[in-house]
């Protein structure tokens, strides 16, 4: 018995319904972030109300955590057992939770801390309830339909779809959130390739290629970095299947990092510049790191507490406005901008996590001679690349959490379902 039946029949009672489907590609898309910004403009609610949010998006959230947790207790039992093996993940929730004990804004993090917890859970139940191939289908229709949106936006609501400068936005408030969606959208499509059938690859290949449009009107450095680098580093990962080579793969992804890092500073100055800081003064990335850095200094343990640090002009984010000649609403790095929550002690807490992630990662390529074994690690390396300049780390109602969260619950039941299938 393969391990993929396993799966189905110790932790699936059934297949997913239409219920259950509908639900997943529905919240999938929610939590891309695509139309808020011309639901939040609709209620006269500014994109930068870094304290209070839009009551009738809460609303909606709320309403799916509730639906999320019905469908986690009818599997009570499955789900307690992984999470239970995923130790770290949950010891890095309940700091976030705990945080509104020592935050600089306990009402803030109170709330967010909901939404930490119920965007958790909805990760926590698509990777107990699906598998990575039903995952990734419903994952690639909304991608497709997030692409097209965006392309439609930008052709028929310019306003909306095209910011100042003249780079696409499509669905969503910013250049960079298409970039990053569309460069998902791109890794999926890529997977799903192999799905048999005319008329399925000739979607997928239109999907791709409208995503691959949509991220070069995008203009997004950092989105297109982060696509290049998981599509371009796919074909060494089999590596992992040759025996006796963990260290010279190992080496392989190092030079190639380097390699990556290297060339693309040389042959490409100014996008290089452009994704790192605006200039060498404290207009851009550079400078508001090297602020950030000086802000967990203050508070280097715990942090200011979850969500609680950029809150505009009213919060400890004022003194980095201040200093600089913008008034970014994160750190434009996740390490960084978790650093600022929950101190040290919660990077250690994810950097540990995620080095378990990505070993048991390479245990599922050894064992598993597919392509959907490549998966995990195509989003871990997603999310690492994608968080140095961007922050996805622990953020609530973020597809790019849930996908994280996702990833660790299919290692989890990757390696249980192994030990089931050898004993």
């Amino acid at each position: 018995m393969t391990a993929s039946r396993v799966v189905s029949r110790r932790l699936r009672d059934s297949a997913p319904g239409y219920f259950e489907r509908a639900f997943a590609l529905v919240v999938l898309f929610l939590s891309t972030g695509g139309l808020m910004e011309i639901l939040r403009t609709k209620r006269g609610i500014a994109l930068d109300d870094q304290r209070e949010g839009d009551p009738f998006i809460q609303i909606i959230w709320l309403v799916v955590y509730g639906i999320t947790l019905l469908l986690l207790v009818r599997r009570a039992r499955a789900v307690s057992q992984l999470l239970a093996r995923e130790r770290l993940l949950v010891l890095l929730c309940t700091l976030g939770t705990a945080s509104v004990l020592w935050s600089v804004a306990p009402d803030v993090t109170l709330r967010r801390t909901v939404g930490l917890l119920g965007t958790t859970a909805f990760g926590v139940y698509l990777g107990s309830r699906y598998t990575a191939h039903e995952l990734l289908r419903l994952m690639s229709w909304m991608l497709a339909a997030a692409a097209a949106l965006s392309l439609a936006f930008v052709a028929f609501a310019p306003a909306y779809g095209i910011d100042d400068e003249g780079a696409w936005r499509g669905i969503f408030a910013h250049k960079n959130f298409l970039g990053h969606v569309m460069a998902l959208a791109i890794v999926g499509f890529l997977f799903e390739l192999r799905r048999r059938g005319a008329v399925n690859r000739l979607a997928i290949v239109t999907g791709f290629a409208v995503a691959c449009l949509a991220l070069l009107g995008s203009r997004s450095v950092a989105g297109l970095v982060t696509a290049l680098v998981v599509v371009v580093t796919m074909p060494l990962w089999p590596i992992f299947r040759l025996r006796r080579t963990l260290a010279v793969a190992a080496a392989v992804f190092a030079l190639m990092a380097i390699a990556t890092a290297v060339g693309w500073l040389i042959t490409s100055p100014e996008q290089a510049a452009a994704a790192l800081g605006k200039d060498a003064t404290l207009t851009g990335r550079t400078g508001l790191w090297f602020l950030v850095a000086d802000a967990i200094a203050y508070r280097p343990w715990f942090g200011y507490g979850y969500g609680a640090f950029w809150l505009g002009p009213t919060g400890e984010s004022a003194a980095i406005w201040a200093a600089l000649s913008w008034q970014p609403a994160e750190a434009h790095n996740g390490f960084l901008d978790l650093g600022l929550q929950l101190g040290m002690v919660g990077v250690v807490l994810f950097l540990t996590g995620f080095a378990i992630a990505v070993w048991r990662a390479v245990g599922v390529i050894r064992r598993t001679d597919t392509a959907y074994a490549l998966w995990p690690m195509a989003c871990l390396t997603f999310i690492v690349i994608a968080n140095l300049a961007e922050t996805m780390i622990l953020v609530w109602n973020s597809i790019f959490w849930i996908l994280y969260v996702v990833t660790c619950v299919w290692l989890i039941r990757a390696k249980s379902d192994a030990s089931r299938v050898a004993a």
